[in-house]
C-alpha cells in the first residue's frame, strides 16, 4: 500500500521528487518518486542516525555496487544512488508488485505448482546474484515482490561481496531472525549456502503461511535456527524433501542453487512456468491503480497534445489539437483494432501474463524539420513478420496490441519484432522464429495489433532512435494489459512464458 508522505518525510532525494511511502525497513525508508523526465522508480533514503556514520555509508556504498553489478531480469535493477549525500539514497525501477509475504497473509498459502514456479524464479535471482561474487543475505518473503512476468528479489541491503574485508565488527549479525542461517547467527562469513537456506525459509512460508521457525523472541528463534530440526508435517509431501535440503544445518551439506532447481521440477520432468497465483492479480491491480491515482494528483486540468502531420498516403496521424481529460491517454484514437475494444480505456494497472516483451528505445524530434519522413507507416494490424495487413477489424483466436508514445507526438522511431512461434503441420509440432528484421519506420504514437494464429512463446518489439527524453511501449493481450515500460533510449519489459496457458483461455 502506498501512504501519503508525512510531514517529517523529504520532499525531494536527489533529482527524484517523492511521492508517497511504500515500506520501512531497518535501514530506513522505502518512497515512491518520480524523475524530472515522468520516470517512476521506488527510493530508498537512509535513516539519518545510520546516514551520521562513516561506517554505514561505506557498507551503503557496497549495496550500490553490488545491486549494480546483478541487475537484470530477477531483480530490481539500479537507476541511481547517492551514498554520500546528506542522506543516502538509492532508486531502483519500480516494481508494481505484492509481497510473497502479503499475498499469503491476504490470500491463503500457495499451492505445489506455484511454489515450483516461485522457487524456480528465486533461483535464477540468487544465481545472478552469486554470479557478481555477492550474498544477498536477507532473503525473506517481504523482499520478494511477485509480478506478471515473475518474482523479482530486492533489497541488497545487506548483501556484500564473497572476497571482500567485512567494514562490520567481528560477531555482528546482520538479517532477520527466523530467515537468517546457522552460520549468519553464530556471526560467521556467510556464503552461497547461507542463501540457500533462507531459500528453503522462503519456500516453507509460501507453502505453509509460516516461518520453519516460528516466531516469538529473537533469542527464542535464533536458537531453535541453529539447534532443532524443523517439523515439515505442514508441508506438502511433494516439497518435503526439497526443504528439508535447504534448511540442513551444515552448510557444506545444502544442495546447490542447480541442484535446487533440479529438485523443483516435477516427477513429469516438465517445469511449469511462472503465473500470477490465484488472487495476487486484483493485488498488482490495486498497487498500479494505488499509483495511477497518486499520479493523476499531479495532472494538469487539461492536457494538449499535438501530433505531427502524416505524409501523404499514409492513414492514422493527425494533424489537430486534441484536448484530454486528466487520466485520459494522450492521442487515444486508433490505438485498439476496431473491434477489439476500440475506446476502452487502456487499464494498464490489470496485468495479466504474457509473452516475452522487450521494448529498446530512442527518438528524435523532428516537427520543426518539416514532418515525417518518406516510408514512415501509419498505425494499423501488422502480421508477425511486420507485414501491414490494414487497419480493418481482426479477426483470430487471440491479438497482441501494441502501444508506443513518447513526451512529444511527433518522435521518429524504427520498430522491429522478433518472436519465436510453434506451429504444427502434418509431421507434428516445431518451433521457428518470425520477425521483420528490416524493421519500419513510424511517428509517434504509434498503435500496432497483431493477430496471433499459431502459439506464441515470446515476442520482442524494438523501437529505436536517438535523443527523446522518455519512450513508454505498453502491451496487451486479447484487449487486457500485459506489460508497460518508461525509459530513455532502452526499455525493458516482458519475459517469456508458456503461451500455450493462455491460448486455452486459462490466463
Amino acid at each position: 500500500m502506498i501512504e501519503a508522505l508525512r510531514a517529517d518525510d523529504p520532499a525531494q532525494a536527489g533529482p527524484y521528487r517523492l511521492l508517497g511511502r511504500l515500506a520501512a525497513g531497518g535501514m530506513g525508508q522505502v518512497y515512491v518518486g518520480r524523475s524530472r523526465g515522468g520516470r517512476v522508480v521506488a527510493v530508498k533514503v537512509i535513516h539519518p542516525g545510520l546516514a551520521a556514520g562513516d561506517e554505514f555509508r561505506v557498507r551503503f556504498a557496497r549495496e550500490v555496487e553490488a545491486a549494480r553489478a546483478v541487475g537484470g531480469y530477477h531483480t530490481a535493477e539500479v537507476v541511481d544512488a547517492d551514498a554520500y549525500a546528506d542522506r543516502p539514497w538509492m532508486a531502483t525501477a519500480y516494481v508494481p508488485g505484492p509481497s510473497l509475504h502479503e499475498v499469503v497473509q491476504r490470500g491463503g498459502v500457495l499451492d505445489v505448482e506455484a511454489v515450483r514456479a516461485l522457487g524456480a524464479g528465486l533461483v535464477g535471482g540468487l544465481e545472478a546474484i552469486h554470479a557478481a561474487g555477492l550474498v544477498h543475505r536477507d532473503l525473506k518473503p517481504a523482499n520478494v515482490l511477485l509480478t506478471a512476468d515473475g518474482p523479482r528479489v530486492i533489497d541488497f541491503g545487506i548483501a556484500r561481496a564473497v572476497d571482500a574485508t567485512s567494514v562490520t565488527t567481528s560477531g555482528d549479525v546482520l538479517g532477520t531472525a527466523a530467515y537468517m542461517s546457522p552460520e549468519q547467527v553464530r556471526g560467521r562469513e556467510a556464503e552461497p549456502p547461507s542463501d540457500v537456506f533462507a531459500l528453503g525459509c522462503v519456500l516453507h512460508f509460501a507453502a505453509t503461511g509460516r516461518s520453519p521457525f516460528g516466531g516469538g523472541p529473537t533469542e527464542a528463534v535464533v536458537y531453535r535456527v541453529v539447534h532443532e530440526d524443523v517439523d515439515l508435517g505442514a508441508v506438502p509431501e511433494e516439497l518435503r524433501e526439497l526443504i528439508a535440503a535447504c534448511l540442513v544445518k551444515d552448510a557444506a551439506a545444502r544442495p546447490t542453487t542447480a541442484q535446487v532447481l533440479d529438485r523443483l521440477r516435477p516427477a513429469s520432468g516438465v517445469v511449469v512456468p511462472w503465473r500470477l497465483p490465484a488472487g495476487v492479480g486484483p493485488l498488482v491491480a490495486e498497487r498500479a491503480q494505488e499509483l495511477k491515482d497518486l499520479q493523476a494528483r499531479d495532472l494538469p486540468a487539461v492536457t494538449e497534445v499535438v501530433r505531427a502531420p502524416a505524409p501523404e498516403g499514409v492513414e492514422g496521424a493527425v494533424d489537430e489539437r486534441d484536448r484530454t481529460d486528466p487520466g485520459t491517454r494522450a492521442g487515444a484514437r486508433g490505438v485498439l483494432a476496431p473491434g477489439r475494444g476500440a475506446g476502452r480505456p487502456w487499464r494498464w494497472w490489470a496485468l495479466a501474463a504474457a509473452g516475452t516483451v522487450a521494448v529498446a528505445g530512442g527518438a528524435w524530434w523532428f516537427a520543426a524539420q518539416g514532418g515525417a519522413p518518406d516510408g514512415a507507416v501509419a498505425s494499423g494490424v501488422y502480421s508477425l513478420t511486420g507485414e501491414h495487413l490494414g487497419t480493418g477489424p481482426v479477426d483470430a483466436p487471440h491479438t497482441v496490441e501494441l502501444e508506443i508514445v513518447t513526451p512529444r507526438a511527433g518522435e521518429v522511431l524504427t520498430v522491429t519484432y522478433d518472436a519465436t512461434v510453434v506451429t504444427s503441420d502434418g509431421e507434428g509440432t516445431q518451433q521457428g522464429q518470425q520477425g521483420n528484421r528490416d524493421g519500419f519506420t513510424v511517428v509517434t504514437p504509434w498503435t500496432g495489433t497483431i493477430p496471433v494464429e499459431s502459439q506464441l512463446q515470446s515476442l520482442t518489439v524494438a523501437a529505436e532512435g536517438d535523443g527523446v527524453d522518455d519512450i513508454t511501449c505498453r502491451i496487451a493481450l486479447d484487449g487486457e494489459p500485459a506489460a508497460e515500460a518508461t525509459d530513455s533510449r532502452r526499455v525493458a519489459c516482458g519475459v517469456p512464458v508458456d503461451m500455450s496457458t493462455i491460448l486455452d483461455g486459462l490466463f
